[in-house]
């Protein structure tokens, strides 16, 4: 690597810490990893390959030939331009997209090889690398080139624990002895709001599908911090699934509160790239789910004269979100059952509101351009994007005895992007 180049890579390394890995990456980065290629190797990937060609596996038929020894299979070594892409360059948040390769020397057991790549140019709106590649042996015999190209995603920072504020900073009462039912709330907007209602005094029922980790983190930092926290793992778009989740839920005195947040990351497309699968999908993973729980949880719900807050999206409002069509359909449906909810239950004290954010800082929004991202911060007069935290203040007063008298609502969290 050169002088420049060295400059370059120690001005990156004061990004480490920062959630985008292609803002430490440029054209002229290079990195490189070593491997020495045993029997042991050869033989694994013969068994995981299936290819058992006496050239790699049979010492007495390699001996007769002009090698006399057994090559290495080429694919092998090539193997480290994954070890190279994926934990090197770009490594985190690495997708793999192609690879050329031309072999111009064998490899053989016993060698040392050395994977070298070298970025030569970034595509900032696609994320995607154009990487030369080489592998070369311990005597700098060249043995493989080729072209990569990989695309860094935009990785989700790690959820980071809450301040440590001490068991006396849950003395906020405001919903003591209430039980509130929060799904999908492992992650992003979910976790944000488990960790309000917890921290005023809710019991919180952490529902989560698929991010159990971070589920069980939130959980034990509820209650290391003095709050009542649980976890309960169900897909809520099944219906079974959310019936036990609710019964589950409801055996240690009932639900107060009932958020429903779970949803499915953003299908992009224009409406000729879709089909009718693709909207039914996710109808049934946004209504579908809510109705599922709510359906479930009505009874608990009654019983308490409880509270429903329903998560929408300010995409569903207005002109709506350009070529997220299932998305925004599904959400105005959703928007449309929460007001009919909203007067069907009102009779029986139970209260049904909406939140509708604009665009937050999540993983279902990770695949989102950053010029896009900049469009909604230069439109929105607080000149910033919606945090989790945003949309947990307002389902923490929704859910509250401030907004006893509040039913039907839709709560823009939009920093004034939308204006109803």
């Amino acid at each position: 690597m050169s002088e420049d180049s060295n400059g370059r890579a120690q001005s990156a390394a004061t990004h480490i810490g920062r959630r985008d890995r292609l803002e430490e990456l440029y054209p002229g980065y290079s990195d490189s990893v070593i491997r020495t290629i045993t029997a042991e190797d050869v033989a694994a990937f013969a068994r995981l390959s299936g290819d058992y060609n006496e050239l790699h596996t049979d010492d007495e038929f390699a001996a007769r030939t002009e090698f006399a020894q057994r090559v290495v299979h080429g694919f092998l070594h090539a193997s480290l331009l994954s070890t190279l892409v994926g934990m090197k360059i770009p490594g985190r948040g690495a997708l793999y997209l192609s690879q050329t390769i031309d072999f111009s020397h064998p490899v053989f057991i016993g060698d040392t090889v050395e994977a070298t790549g070298v970025i030569e140019s970034i595509d900032p709106v696609t994320r995607v690398l154009t990487i030369r590649t080489e592998i070369s042996n311990q005597e700098g015999a060249c043995v493989l080139t080729g072209t990569a190209r990989a695309k860094v995603l935009r990785v989700q920072e790690e959820e980071k624990p809450m301040p440590a504020r001490g068991a006396a900073q849950f003395a906020n009462n405001l919903l003591e002895g209430r039980t509130a039912l929060v799904t999908g709330a492992s992650r992003g907007i979910g976790r944000a709001i488990a960790a309000a209602l917890c921290e005023h005094g809710a019991r919180v029922i952490v529902n989560f599908n698929n991010s159990e980790r971070a589920a069980q983190s939130l959980v034990r930092e509820l209650i290391d911090r003095g709050g009542s926290a649980e976890l309960i793992k169900a897909d809520v778009s099944q219906a079974k699934e959310a019936a036990q989740l609710v019964e589950q839920s409801a055996q240690a005195g009932g639900i107060d509160i009932l958020v429903n947040n779970a949803g499915p990351r953003i299908k992009s497309g224009s409406f000729g790239s879709l089909s009718w699968p693709d909207m039914q999908q996710a109808n049934e993973q946004i209504v579908g789910s809510v109705f599922n729980v709510t359906h479930a949880a009505l009874p608990a719900l009654t019983q308490t004269k409880g509270s429903i807050v329903n998560v929408l999206s300010s995409a569903a409002l207005g002109r709506t979100a350009h070529n997220w069509l299932p998305y925004v359909a599904a959400k105005a449906a959703l928007h449309a059952m929460s007001k009919n909810l909203a007067q069907e239950l009102g009779p029986t004290g139970v209260r049904v509101n909406m939140v509708s954010p604009s665009l937050v800082d999540t993983d279902l929004t990770s695949e989102i351009p950053d010029r896009v991202r900049q469009m909604f911060v230069s439109r929105t007069p607080l000149r910033r994007l919606a945090t989790p935290e945003d949309v947990a203040k307002a389902v923490l007063f929704l859910t509250s005895p401030f907004a006893d008298f509040i039913t039907g609502e839709n709560l823009l969290i939009t920093g004034g992007d939308v204006m109803l």
